[in-house]
């Protein structure tokens, strides 16, 4: 029964906005899912197993295939290890792909249809209710919760991810903002669909986004086709509210190890460099600490507990002194966002982007000159905000393969475009660094070099340390030493605005914050706290794919009496 309507999202969705709530936890319904997996499995295989031997004793076999009930019990015990071994099993996890054990797993309406009429008198009412529930609110989904986005916007962020971003379907009002939707890109594949968390788009209203690692064979699909950034359509399904969905209403603090909301402390273990300074660009953070290594995770979190719990070493007294190093010069934010940009976009697609919007800009101003020599007039399908509202002014013929100003603006705004504000005048400073001969074009071999130009800065250093490399362009050193405040020797590390990384702590296995003098604290707090909970109010929330950090947290939450919440899509 619980196999089937655990999976019911629908059902489920709506029930968790009701009372029912209050009784039965719906924050993890794949989790009722497996664990009732496993045990009908294994249930299902002795009880093959002893039927079998039964027979056997008895010399009885001929009725595994002369009874109803042998056939069917012998077409359920034979799927059975298909549906359940590869997707419990971690080898045979690892080693098949998701749709082939996603098909496989399908094979349960086999089992459910032989187990129907295995035992008719009483399994209709376990197996046969259950699944016409779990198939309507299936059809029911799929028919009413699908949504076609013809314009989604790609971008790739560092060496390994896509950025998706699109508006929020109409229907998605009361949507909650924790949730989670599954996508089909039907230029991948029409059939395979997958499950990603989904968060507000921080830049745009009413917009929603999605980062997505290249982990597996369809991300891998999807981040060699995203070459430059573009519009494409996908479908999605949903959106499902996640275990996240009512701790993360009810928490007054909230620890996210990758994610969360309200008042947030962020601890990141992410190993693309890019993808973190793609969102440090995208989403306004107070302060942030760099540590090279992974930290030790109870230290981290009672480091955190013990400066909100004690008021010191807070990140909010260095965010005024510290906005002004987000308004670095223009130039200074290219040469930074050039270097990000030519390891995640081949430099050849770079410039060849400029050239067709050379070309587009063109074309459009030759028919406005023709539409003003007949008297008419119209407009021109040129995007003024992607162009940045700058006035082309081209000649009718422009030299082949060459980019125009309005081409390199566009360029600019399309591959660049987290670099924040700037003006035409500095796309104009650009281009005439660029422009050496002065003919009002730019070839390959000029912009080859003013990228090697552009980049030389912090060509010697990796990509792992790009973000250090910004702490130097905007003079981080200087408000770092200024605004560093440690009281109590409680924290170490506390530093930036959004504009950059800050200090690192390279211990093996170190901490940025915590360590046993907060453990102390926070244990200490729980003994003098009288029989009431001091930590009731806090929550831990992870988002990932790590078993090791998934049970490190279990034990801090059993240890500290924290609330946890966890979003794996480990399926």
């Amino acid at each position: 029964m619980m196999l089937f309507l655990s999976k019911a999202h629908n059902l489920n969705n709506h029930l968790r906005r009701t009372l029912v709530r209050e009784w039965i936890d719906f924050g993890d319904m794949h989790k009722v899912h497996k664990i009732f997996g496993i045990v009908i499995g294994i249930e299902t295989m002795l009880h093959s197993f002893f039927h079998l031997l039964r027979w056997g004793l008895n010399n009885e076999m001929r009725l595994l295939w002369h009874t109803a009930a042998g056939i069917t019990g012998f077409v359920a015990a034979a799927v059975t290890p298909l549906i359940c071994w590869p997707m419990v099993i971690p080898f045979l996890k690892q080693h098949i792909r998701f749709e082939v054990r996603k098909g496989l797993h399908y094979l349960s309406i086999v089992w459910a249809i032989a187990l129907l009429f295995h035992a008719p008198s009483k399994i209709p009412w376990l197996i046969g209710i259950p699944a016409l529930i779990y198939a309507a609110d299936h059809i029911f989904g799929y028919v009413k919760r699908n949504n076609l986005i013809e314009t989604a916007y790609f971008e790739r962020y560092g060496e390994n991810g896509v950025a998706l971003h699109f508006k929020n379907p109409k229907s998605w009002e009361d949507r909650s903002p924790t949730s989670y939707v599954y996508i089909m890109c039907p230029w991948i594949s029409k059939y395979q669909w997958h499950a990603f968390t989904m968060f507000p788009d921080p830049s745009k209203e009413n917009h929603s986004m999605l980062c997505i690692g290249a982990s597996g064979d369809w991300s891998r699909q999807l981040y060699d086709k995203i070459k430059v950034p573009c519009q494409r359509q996908l479908y999605v399904h949903g959106p499902y509210m996640t275990e996240f969905s009512d701790k993360a209403i009810t928490s007054s603090n909230a620890i996210a190890v990758a994610s969360g909301r309200k008042r947030v402390n962020i601890i990141w273990g992410c190993r693309d460099p890019g993808l973190i300074e793609y969102i440090l660009h995208k989403v306004d953070i107070s302060a942030i600490t760099r540590n090279s290594s992974r930290p030790d995770l109870e230290n981290t979190i009672t480091g955190i507990i013990t400066a909100i719990h004690s008021g010191e070493g807070l990140p909010e007294e260095l965010y005024e002194k510290q906005k002004k190093i987000a308004n670095a010069p223009f130039r200074k934010r290219m040469m930074i966002a050039m270097t990000r940009v030519i390891n995640v976009y081949d430099k050849n697609e770079m410039f060849d982007y400029a050239v067709e919007a050379t070309a587009k800009a063109a074309a459009a101003e030759r028919m406005q000159e023709i539409d003003l020599e007949s008297g008419h007039s119209s407009d021109s399908d040129i995007d003024s905000e992607e162009y940045g509202n700058m006035e082309s002014h081209l000649p009718v013929a422009i030299p082949e393969d060459q980019v125009s100003l309005w081409g390199l603006g566009a360029m600019i705004s399309r591959f660049l475009g987290v670099i924040g504000e700037y003006s035409r005048r500095d796309i104009e400073d650009i281009f005439d660094a660029i422009d050496r001969n002065r003919s009002g074009f730019i070839d390959r071999a000029e912009f080859s070099a003013f990228l090697k130009v552009a980049t030389s800065e912090t060509k010697a250093r990796s990509s792992r340390d790009l973000l250090s490399s910004m702490v130097a362009f905007t003079d981080m050193e200087e408000a770092l030493s200024s605004s560093m405040h440690n009281p109590r020797g409680l924290l170490t590390g506390v530093s930036s605005h959004h504009a950059a990384a800050t200090t690192s702590n390279s211990r093996h296995g170190g901490s940025v914050f915590g360590d046993s003098n907060t453990n102390e604290y926070v244990n200490k707090l729980m003994n003098d706290c009288d029989g009431a909970k001091p930590l009731e109010e806090w929550s831990i929330f992870y988002c990932g794919g790590s078993n090791a950090i998934k049970k490190d947290l279990k034990e801090i939450s059993h240890r500290y009496g924290i609330d946890l919440a966890v979003e794996k899509f480990d399926w």
